[in-house]
């Protein structure tokens, strides 16, 4: 069985491990795996299953065209004419789609060689910009333009970003012709929150199976380390939050005013912050831009009291898979796929905005009240070693 698998990303970043070990449980049913991808940068054991598509320059051209024309998915012509030629020369069974925005893909060209090869087509929906004319999530904004006709964005400024002008009709209706162009596909939703919404949305002629989202047991677990030695965060309530990037949606507001009203006995780690948002924290949390590895990753998770999630919109965050597989519970806002990662053993859900009931869960949480091994027990429920067989067993059945 040989698949074809395209992300922004190749081993890294939460897609991108996910597109890493289905390549390499395809490869150990005997399998072949190939993964095209967007952005540089790859994780060590991805790349023997790497392609990159297009050149730095190409990217840079399809990032303006998107930021002035918001023409994310116009961009990329010749580099996908390339990746269509390797394609044909590694002649897949099947086709994996994960996130094909990114500037790096011209979605017409691909969409009209998907149709004319006739391949099954397996798409995950990380996030929901593929049945939207603009934005990746919508409940911030509280648009169901989506569901009918996009137009007069509400979040153009959001990601993908687009200062110029709005293009959320026209790609609301591209989308909505390109992306029903091919006869045999199958969507694959990473929790149910996204799978009610792709039945709403035009795509809904086709079949959805939920296959929710692995985490790597042997790469996040509890681990040993000096990191609350090396930070000073001795005998500290220690509370972790961490995502790729810090917008709005991501809730950094809420994590700024819990730093400040809970005190300095509690001290909140955020990592992904950028350098503008490092120079104005509270004395009681400490900012970091990136880890230097998934190591370091599972060392925070480790250390931490308790992993505090308060995502405004999302589909079914690896964070908090990641988190509860090192034995730290998760408080969440009762948002997207959320509220499905954990139970009443292993963290809290609240309602989304509530800033009190937000307080007291990490406080909850932070002081004890969720024994660790509750939550690798429930983290075991995501092993991707079990979960990613299923789309296996999935693409076996497309392809037999």
């Amino acid at each position: 069985m040989r698949i074809f698998q395209l992300n922004t990303f190749c081993g890294v970043k939460s897609t991108g491990r996910i597109a890493g070990e289905i390549a390499k449980l395809v490869q150990a049913d005997g399998g072949e795996c190939r993964i095209g991808y967007g952005v540089p940068g790859i994780s060590a054991d991805s790349q023997r299953f790497a392609l990159r598509i297009g050149t730095p320059a190409g990217r840079k051209v399809h990032a303006a065209l998107r930021k002035l024309f918001d023409a994310e998915g116009y961009g990329s012509l010749m580099a996908t004419v390339r990746l269509i030629g390797e394609m044909e020369r590694f002649q897949p069974d099947l086709i994996q789609l994960h996130n094909v925005h990114g500037c790096y893909l011209h979605l017409p060209t691909l969409f009209r060689y998907f149709q004319k090869k006739d391949l099954p087509i397996v798409w995950t929906l990380h996030d929901c910009w593929p049945f939207t004319g603009h934005c990746a999530y919508f409940d911030y904004a509280g648009c169901e333009r989506w569901k009918t006709q996009c137009h007069h964005c509400p979040q153009q400024k959001s990601y993908p970003v687009c200062i110029g002008l709005d293009g959320s009709k026209r790609n609301h209706r591209m989308k909505q012709k390109f992306f029903s162009m091919p006869r045999r596909m199958t969507f694959v939703a990473p929790c149910e929150w996204m799978a009610g919404h792709v039945k709403d949305s035009y795509l809904a002629k086709y079949p959805v199976k939920v296959i929710v989202n692995g985490v790597n047991l042997k790469v996040f677990h509890p681990v040993q380390s000096d990191i609350r030695i090396r930070y000073g965060l001795q005998n500290k309530r220690l509370c972790l939050s961490v995502a790729s990037e810090w917008d709005q949606r991501k809730g950094l507001p809420f994590l700024l005013e819990a730093a400040q009203r809970m005190g300095e006995s509690y001290t909140f780690v955020v990592i992904g912050l950028n350098d503008e948002q490092l120079t104005s924290l509270p004395s009681n949390m400490l900012g970091i831009r990136h880890t230097a590895d998934t190591a370091e990753l599972a060392a925070w998770y480790t250390a931490a009291d308790c992993l505090v999630n308060p995502t405004l919109e999302d589909n079914m965050p690896m964070v908090n898979l990641e988190a509860l597989a090192c034995g730290t519970p998760v408080v969440v806002f009762e948002t997207g796929g959320c509220p499905e990662a954990i139970d009443q053993s292993c963290g809290m859900v609240v309602p989304k905005g509530d800033l009190q009931a937000l307080f007291a869960a990490v406080e909850t949480a932070a002081n004890g009240a969720f024994k660790p091994q509750n939550c690798i027990a429930r983290a075991q429920r995501f092993d991707c070693e079990h979960t990613f067989q299923n789309y296996l067993a999935l693409y076996k059945e497309l392809v037999s």
